[in-house]
């Protein structure tokens, strides 16, 4: 979906979910992603139908180096 439909790029990294009175519970992908603030509400909506019950993680990016965010022209 985030590189399909968004055409923005991910990094998925390997890891174990929850440490807690359960014990371990099992190996997931945690994926990362950067969106412009103007696709953060399509992002949010499409990661509920996906996993109603996903962690989400989001804050602000000052700044990146590397790869590439797209462009888009203003529209008036």
């Amino acid at each position: 979906m985030i590189i399909n439909e968004m055409g923005r790029g991910v990094t998925i990294y390997k890891g174990k979910r929850g440490y807690g009175k359960r014990g371990e519970l099992g190996e997931i992908d945690i994926i990362y992603s950067v969106v412009t603030r103007l696709e953060l509400n399509k992002m949010k909506s499409e990661m509920e139908n996906i996993d109603p019950n996903a962690f989400i993680v989001m804050s602000s990016v000052k700044d990146t180096k590397g790869g590439m965010i797209k462009k888009r022209p203003l529209e008036h």
